[in-house]
């Protein structure tokens, strides 16, 4: 059964609806419903400290974007994490099948995680294996319970909605991408510029083979906007989306740069991260997502720092869409804000 992709983020929440039918190459992917609403930015960044009120404007949003929707169907719903409440890494292991790899994951997991092994919930994907050395590299993703545990109350409390799904916001995003471009075995750069959070994954012949996160994003120039200019939120907001100008145009240049050459700092990081292991690596494209992708002339300034072709990222693009239902220029300017809204859309609820 389709689910409904909830990316719940601390400045906005976003939904993705979707109808898939037949499978493969003859597979027929039509928008039904699509969504955002904005988030209590304060609420959301509190959420560890006070989870209730998080928990809340949560359930509030996705009861709100179900509506907004106008869907009938559609009862099941996917969410991902991101942040500090989770881990993702790669990690070497003995071969073994991916059937088998749960019951061995906790065991070789346990020296790579923080918090004590029963506080956590820890899945794994095989990315590859040697078998000159009898070694495999897998993908540890590990999240704390009472996060887990958070979302799914969350969903629960908006009586329209059943859990079906918790997955990872930089996995969604490149489930997203895979389904656009599904034969890529290149070496792509994902990068997804939430509000808070700048996420990078970076595929390795097609695979995901480093992923990180830097707390560094769009927010951050909204509020160097904000106390360059003593201007109000929705005034800086304006002003870096390039729908307002600025007092002073070259000082706002100066902010904007600032904040660019950092999300370019992580982007060359997590680069250098894969190259530590492979060190030919050499990316073909960056591709970009989340509301700062919309960022004038961000794409022109992260190509000519890495010398790759850039885009901004839209998963709709190969989607059956209304036109008597969806403007097509919104979905044009909303698709890279919802990378991993799609991302989750697509995965699958199945029925026992």
């Amino acid at each position: 059964m389709s689910v409904i992709g909830f990316d719940i983020g601390t400045y906005a929440a976003k939904a993705v609806f979707l109808d898939v039918k037949g499978k493969g190459k003859k597979q027929i992917v039509s928008l039904v419903g699509l969504g955002l609403s904005q988030m209590p930015i304060a609420v959301m960044t509190q959420w560890e400290d006070q989870p209730i009120p998080a928990r809340t404007a949560m359930s509030a949003a996705m009861r709100s974007l179900f509506k907004l929707c106008k869907l009938n169907k559609g009862r099941f719903a996917a969410l991902s994490l991101s942040g500090e409440t989770m881990i993702i890494k790669k990690i070497s292991m003995p071969i073994t099948t991916q059937k088998e790899l749960r019951q061995s994951l906790a065991m070789e997991a346990e020296q790579y995680i923080p918090y004590p092994i029963n506080d956590v919930i820890i899945d794994g994907h095989i990315l590859s294996t040697d078998d000159r050395y009898g070694q495999m590299s897998v993908l540890l993703v590990a999240a704390r319970k009472e996060v887990v545990t958070n979302y799914i109350q969350a969903i629960a409390l908006t009586k329209v909605l059943k859990p079906a799904v918790i997955d990872v916001d930089a996995l969604a995003y490149y489930n997203a991408y895979d389904f656009v471009y599904p034969d890529s075995r290149d070496n792509v750069v994902l990068v997804d510029i939430g509000a808070t959070l700048i996420h990078i994954t970076v595929l390795n012949e097609g695979m995901p083979y480093v992923i990180k996160e830097e707390p560094i994003g769009g927010q951050r120039l909204t509020e160097d906007l904000e106390d360059a200019f003593n201007i109000q939120p929705d005034v800086a907001e304006a002003i870096k989306l390039g729908s307002a100008e600025a007092p002073d145009p070259a000082e706002a240049a100066n902010v904007v740069e600032r904040i660019v050459s950092n999300w370019m700092a992580s982007i060359d990081r997590a680069i250098e991260a894969v190259r530590t292991e492979v060190p030919e690596y050499q990316p073909t494209k960056i591709v970009l997502a989340g509301g700062s992708s919309n960022l004038l002339g961000l794409s022109e300034q992260i190509q000519s720092r890495f010398n790759v072709p850039t885009e901004r990222f839209n998963p709709l693009k190969h989607v059956k869409i209304n036109a008597k239902k969806f403007d097509s220029a919104y979905i044009d300017y909303i698709g890279p804000q919802m990378a991993v809204s799609f991302g989750l859309a697509i995965r699958k609820q199945e029925i026992s």
